[in-house]
């Protein structure tokens, strides 16, 4: 059998150079400094542009759920290079598709990057909490963090080089770094289930007594349903904001140099909850968690009703707050519910409550801001829907806890004695 000492250091190994390629899975919410260079020198307009963003962002789900799925029968080291490998390839060839029409960029930057990221998601994520099955939320945060920092590091460094030596270089440099996060992580990635003996020490002992269920299974279940409308509700506020949110504040005479401030800031407490909170969680329950996150989405979005001034502010760097806290408790919180042997792939459709949001949010915000104050009633939809997201999760735990067979929810048993204060 392996010492602890070798599994300690597979671990770190992993869980270092995953995060490393983790963090460039955060590459297409950068996208909006891109967009300005690639429109104006080729032509495309706003929209032709944008959907180079939405079309990365829907691939990604799809690649998380395939991966999830290949990762069942060939492996998830193979999985994490045939992911990495097309995501690095289809950033380099997005620099030689900067053409005049917008396929080649759809095709590369859009479903190329989208399903590699995807790919690597799911195994890096499913590989961390399986290496710490007694502190999923603490492994999940970890990944989920480094995908949150990429927009923080990323834009500075893309803005700096796409004004020194414009979009084609700018893309060539960023893929020779995804290139080089893909091979390492390719060298060291080490997963429990890759030896008997290691899992039988690990991940075998929590699965031996929870239900694992596969996709198939899930999605015959009304607690996906739940989970799915919890982060389809949860995250429309964020959606609503995100696009507005510098732009509003200056409509409302705050001083640009606040507005970005508030944005930096927001990007820094996202980062922060994707990684305190599902620690937190290990402890006090992850329902518990993602109620909190949306009783202050909701009271965010009220404020955002009746301010005028620099509570706007506040309230904007609270909704970044809490979808980092959505997107950093639901890995670990559909690993709960439906067990770690299948969660890359599980967690990918509990994750088309993101694209649905995606694609969703832009054509409510066109109906609703109607009139002088078309905003607020946005705004103040932007409430109810987090109060609909309470509702889901609610419904999740009164179901969880009906349950009375051990093995009727998988580690969500976990789930049930921490919200009824036992854990």
């Amino acid at each position: 059998m392996k010492t602890a000492g070798t599994q300690k250091r597979q671990r770190f190994l992993m869980m270092l150079t995953g995060a490393f390629a983790i963090f460039f899975t955060g590459f297409p919410h950068v996208w909006s400094i891109y967009q300005p260079y690639v429109t104006e020198g080729t032509g495309w307009t706003q929209s032709q542009g944008a959907m180079c963003f939405y079309l990365a962002l829907s691939a990604f789900v799809f690649g998380n759920i395939l991966g999830g799925r290949m990762q069942n029968r060939f492996g998830p080291r193979k999985v994490l290079f045939l992911g990495g490998g097309l995501l690095s390839a289809g950033i380099l060839m997005s620099a030689f598709s900067l053409v005049s029409s917008p396929l080649p960029m759809y095709l590369t930057y859009g479903v190329m990057q989208g399903l590699g990221q995807g790919m690597m998601y799911t195994v890096i994520l499913a590989a961390a909490q399986q290496w710490f099955p007694d502190r999923t939320g603490f492994a999940s945060g970890i990944v989920v963090t480094a995908n949150g920092l990429c927009g923080l590091f990323m834009a500075p460094f893309s803005r700096q080089l796409l004004e020194k030596e414009g979009p084609k270089a700018t893309l060539l440099t960023v893929g020779i770094l995804m290139a080089a996060a893909w091979i390492l992580s390719s060298l060291f990635f080490a997963s429990p289930e890759e030896n008997r003996e290691t899992a039988k020490a690990g991940m075998g002992e929590a699965q031996s007594t929870c239900r694992q269920y596969t996709s198939g299974e899930m999605l015959r279940t009304k607690q996906f349903y739940f989970l799915l409308a919890t982060m389809l509700f949860g995250l429309i506020s964020y959606f609503m904001i995100s696009p507005i949110s510098q732009s509003y504040q200056l409509e409302l005479g705050i001083p640009a140099a606040a507005a970005v401030s508030s944005v930096m800031i927001g990007s820094v407490i996202n980062a922060l909850t994707r990684l305190v909170l599902p620690s937190l969680a290990d402890k006090v329950g992850r329902i518990v968690c993602v109620k909190g996150v949306l009783v202050i989405a909701a009271a965010a979005m009220i404020l955002l009703c009746f301010s005028d001034s620099y509570g706007a502010t506040i309230a904007m760097i609270l909704i970044y707050g809490c979808y980092g806290g959505i997107m950093g408790s639901f890995p670990s919180l559909t690993s709960s519910v439906f067990g770690i042997r299948h969660a890359g792939e599980n967690y990918g459709f509990v994750m088309l409550g993101i694209v649905i949001a995606t694609f969703g949010t832009p054509v409510l915000t066109r109906m609703i801001n109607v009139g002088e104050n078309g905003m607020r009633y946005v705004f103040a939809a932007g409430a109810v829907f987090a109060a609909a997201a309470f509702v889901f999760i609610e419904m999740l735990r009164i179901t969880l806890n009906k349950s009375d067979r051990s093995d009727d929810y998988g580690i969500g048993n976990n789930e049930k004695a921490a919200s009824a204060g036992k854990k």
